[in-house]
């Protein structure tokens, strides 16, 4: 059996490594457009590789009811016993989970070791054009120097990603071919990427401010949408940070509603009476200078536009920025859309021609910040290997 993989990424490192564990005598080869395996791996948790979350649930995901069949098979736990099986050792930060060596670029490593001790091939360089089916397999197009021998393959797994962060290799390219093999496409959008908002003029002074907030994506009346807790980072022109993040995938997943808003309460341990009674101490131990307790001396002008402090009060628990828009590809995590899920049957095998898989981001499926993105990278590739 020879199968080709198109694309080097998490899920297609994954998928190699995963199948010829299963078939020692299958031909495994990887096709990849950049001369580097997995360079979006390298820079995930900040260069320390976030590979799983414990608290792995399928509510994390766009498409929860199609994730839940998945994950009752393969739970965290089974994930994680996965890499362990590999030779993959683990750490636990919360709920994150790194590698034990805590460096991406290690574990990276450690994964092309094991493939290379596995006999995997690697074909770098190699731009993916085209394929066709032929002769009860497939005829794989593209553009590489050296060509291989055979471009004939029993079996396709499509692992090229999204569209995020191009530099790394996501340059969402192949969904041209796609489209031309009548596959229903999910326009793709920048997930987990920093919010802009309208009227900027009013942070751009304090641009890298970090303070904890809740953050409650709320619709221009006010209904709540959404929450979460976490440090947001002031840009000159919007929000970031992890929260932020994460609550942009869900405004992306609810269809971006118009005039929809970014609320922060930036003191969420506390009432707004109780804070009112504290800025009223605060103000009468000192009153010119009072502000300085809470925050410093460039963010303050944003919240202190009079002398009330119910009003301080208030804002200080109600900072609410209309969404003008989100930052672009390069600036995103995660592309939300791709191959449409009607496309392919449960094992993740195309409806319409057998033989031809789809694996991690290149579907409509996309999660939180935390790893869970990695873990459908891991999770598609055992379902794959699971059919093959």
């Amino acid at each position: 059996m020879r199968i080709a993989i198109i694309g080097g990424g998490a899920s297609g490192l994954y998928s190699a490594i995963a199948l010829k564990k299963k078939h020692p005598d299958a031909e495994v080869m990887v096709f990849e457009k950049e001369n580097k395996i997995a360079r979006k791996l390298y820079a995930t948790g900040n260069g320390h590789c976030n590979l799983l979350n414990a608290q792995l649930t399928a509510k994390s995901f766009n498409h929860p009811d199609f994730l839940a069949p998945f994950l009752g098979r393969y739970p965290f736990s089974a994930l994680e016993e996965t890499l362990h099986s590999w030779g993959v050792e683990t750490r636990h930060d919360g709920d994150y989970v790194y590698p034990l060596s805590y460096s991406a670029a290690t574990y990276v490593g450690l994964l092309l070791k094991i493939a290379q001790s596995l006999k995997i091939q690697f074909v770098l360089n190699a731009r993916f054009l085209d394929y066709e089916s032929k002769d009860g397999g497939f005829a794989l197009k593209i553009d590489a120097n050296p060509m291989p021998k055979s471009l004939f393959f029993d079996a396709l797994i499509f692992a090229t990603g999204g569209s995020s962060t191009s530099k790394l290799g996501s340059d969402g390219k192949c969904f041209s071919t796609f489209r031309l093999h009548d596959y229903p496409l999910v326009p793709l959008e920048p997930g987990l990427a920093p919010v802009k908002v309208s009227h900027p003029e009013s942070i751009k002074s304090f641009a890298g401010f970090r303070h904890e907030a809740n953050v409650r994506l709320t619709t221009a009346t006010g209904k709540l949408l959404y929450q979460e807790e976490g440090e947001v980072l002031f840009k000159e022109d919007g929000l970031s940070g992890i929260v932020i993040f994460n609550v942009e995938s869900e405004y992306l997943r609810l269809g971006k509603p118009q005039g929809a808003r970014l609320v922060l309460d930036y003191f969420p341990v506390e009432s707004e009476a109780v804070l009112f009674t504290r800025l009223s101490a605060s103000h009468s131990k000192n009153p010119s200078f009072y502000f300085d307790a809470y925050f410093p001396s460039e963010v303050q002008p944003h919240f202190l536009l009079g002398n009330d402090l119910k009003v301080l009060a208030h804002r200080l628990k109600n900072d609410s920025f209309e969404i003008k828009g989100t930052y672009g590809f390069d600036s995103s995590q995660v592309s939300v859309g791709g191959i449409a899920l009607s496309a392919v049957k449960e094992n993740l095998e195309s409806r319409k021609e057998k033989g031809v898989y789809f694996v991690g981001e290149v579907l409509d499926i996309d999660g939180f910040c935390g790893g869970f993105n990695l873990s459908w990278a891991l999770l598609s590739a055992l379902i794959v290997r699971d059919s093959l």
